[in-house]
């Protein structure tokens, strides 16, 4: 128990009986009669009950009703039953830091110890005035000096608790925050309560916040916030991260967890309006519960998130709840990033081939490069895995640089052989929005002797969407140096034809997931044969992916594609077995 909590519970009130004790047993000394037994009996039972109203789960009003009448009888006993002028003293110098305890922070004392100047009135002319005057301003000073102080410190304690109440709530959506959901978890953890704690991260909120501006994303987080109350009480722990506590009976907690998710997922269906714009979000979410995963606070955290970052790797609006396989993902994870740091300078990074051919003689024209990583322990990662690791640590810019640096001096040797176009490179949104990139490229460019023309650069369309204005900005700055620009995975994204067309692109990538049923599907047909028609009208060369059946080829030959890459003609290669395939065409 801290300080502040022992003087409320226990200083305070010793204080206030003995201060009561000396009063009241000071009248019954003086007089002793029933009537004065019955007037102070009735006022100290009223002041009594005021002070400790609240433990007697008296109405929030009683105390003052109570300190009216009780002082009314005070003050009436003063003219009831006369006593000499030291008496009143006595009696009187502690009535005021009686009703001081019981309303702190309250003026009422020092009006009250000026109307208790009137049990003086019968003694003016027994006893000179100057002692009447003297005992008459000491008890007015002294209760006006305590009452001003208590107000100060009173008002002080105020704006602590008031400060106190403010760090718990979060400044923008008003909810409670994550200082406010850790307490109420120490309290569970300490009654042995068990709980789920469920954390919620938005879908698609990066994209409003980056494309329509800050003020944006707080707008819809507030409208966020709104619908996620309706289901139960919610915390805001950071950014677009929510999180509900749910309690209740062990066996009973999947159920009602189940519940709560699918609410989730029916509150973020509607259509959210920004600047009169509907706007489309869903919600993952992780589920970790106390005390079956852990009985840590800081670890169950951990885990929670641990299971929302799950649900994102799965899909948009998933939950899952955490598993222990969790924690060996992590520690993999966690490993292979250290390992990175030194794959470059332990030459486990490999550069593989897949040829683009030409879609009317199946020529091979130019190559794209692909990133392999042969690890020592877990053999050959997927870039699926490790490039998203490079790119939170930061790796991804020095291994960029390398990537681009290998395929400029691998086609530029080639070129002395070879007839090829170009080799695409696919290139990390980080790095290309990271200082002085365009410079890093060009001078690569003059060191490996390599003509722009020979290097493509491919990015994704969800890349060029965020930040739009800006990314055009930089890869207009990259076709001032005459590379060659790629769209990939074209059709994934949510780009209109107007943002295409702004657009400073050579190439536009049909994205696998068209061309896998393009023959049977007559969905996925029309929208190869949109894209098609949308890069020849706009001046661009179309390259289909992930061909592996010559009835795909035959199809985007009829469409009037002009290249492709996929299984049907090779996977993807070393460069001395392109150099291989490029023999054989000679």
């Amino acid at each position: 128990m801290d300080v502040r909590k022992i003087t409320q519970r226990i200083i305070l009130p010793a204080i206030f009986l003995f201060l009561f004790t000396v009063v009241f047993y000071t009248y019954i000394s003086l007089h002793h009669t029933p009537s004065a037994l019955t007037l102070y009996g009735v006022a100290a039972t009223l002041l009594a009950t005021a002070y400790f109203s609240k433990q007697l789960k008296l109405p929030n009003n009683y105390k003052y009703y109570a300190c009216l009448v009780s002082f009314l009888l005070l003050l009436a006993s003063g003219f009831i039953f006369v006593s000499d002028i030291e008496e009143i003293e006595e009696m009187y110098i502690f009535i005021p830091f009686l009703y001081l305890l019981i309303l702190p922070g309250s003026m009422w004392p020092i009006l009250i110890s000026f109307l208790l100047l009137s049990a003086y009135y019968p003694s003016i002319e027994t006893n000179s005035l100057s002692d009447v005057i003297e005992d008459g301003l000491e008890l007015v000073v002294i209760a006006t000096f305590a009452t001003i102080m208590t107000y100060f410190q009173q008002h002080s304690l105020q704006k602590m608790r008031l400060f106190r109440q403010e760090s718990y709530i979060d400044e923008l959506t008003r909810l409670s925050n994550r200082k406010s959901i850790n307490k109420k978890m120490r309290q569970l953890q300490k009654k042995k309560s068990p709980f789920a704690l469920i954390i919620l991260d938005l879908d698609g909120f990066k994209n409003i916040n980056d494309q329509l501006g800050h003020l944006a994303g707080d707008e819809v987080l507030c409208q966020v916030s709104e619908r996620l109350q309706k289901i139960d009480k919610v915390y805001r722990l950071w950014g677009d991260e929510f999180a509900y506590l749910i309690t209740n009976e062990q066996d009973l907690l999947g159920p009602k967890v189940d519940l709560l998710t699918n609410t989730i997922n029916d509150q973020m269906k509607p259509p959210f309006i920004l600047n009169n714009k509907k706007c489309f979000l869903s919600a993952c979410v992780g589920i970790a519960t106390f005390p079956d995963d852990n009985n840590n606070i800081e670890t169950l955290c951990n885990y929670a998130d641990l299971a929302m970052y799950q649900s994102k790797s799965m899909g948009n609006g998933v939950s899952t709840y955490f598993d222990k396989s969790f924690i060996e993902t992590i520690a993999r994870r966690n490993q292979l990033e250290r390992d990175l740091k030194r794959a470059l300078e332990k030459k486990q990074l490999q550069l593989l081939y897949q040829p683009k051919m030409k879609i009317e003689n199946n020529s091979i024209t130019s190559a794209e490069a692909l990133l392999r990583w042969e690890h020592p322990q877990y053999g050959v990662i997927s870039p699926l895995e490790f490039i998203p690791i490079a790119e939170k640590s930061g790796e991804i810019i020095p291994i960029g640089y390398w990537v681009i640096e290998e395929v400029c001096q691998q086609i530029t040797n080639w070129q002395k052989r070879y007839s090829l176009c170009n080799v695409a490179v696919n290139v990390s949104s980080i790095q290309l929005t990271a200082n002085n990139f365009k410079q890093t490229v060009k001078a690569i460019l003059e060191k490996t002797e390599c003509q722009p023309k020979w290097l493509e650069i491919e990015q994704t369309e969800s890349w060029l969407m965020d930040n739009q204005d800006n990314n055009i900005n930089i890869l207009s700055q990259l076709k001032n140096l005459g590379v060659s620009l790629a769209l990939d995975d074209f059709g994934t994204g949510y780009s209109s034809l107007s943002q295409v067309a702004r657009l400073p692109l050579d190439v536009l990538k049909i994205d696998k997931s068209f061309i896998d049923n393009c023959v049977d599907n007559e969905d996925d047909h029309m929208v190869v044969r949109t894209i098609i028609q949308l890069g020849k009208n706009l001046g661009m060369k179309i390259v289909a992916e992930g061909i592996e059946y010559e009835s795909q080829r035959q199809l985007l030959k009829s469409e009037h594609c002009d290249y492709y890459q996929g299984y049907l003609f090779s996977k993807p290669v070393t460069a001395e077995e392109l150099e291989s395939l490029l023999d054989k065409q000679l």
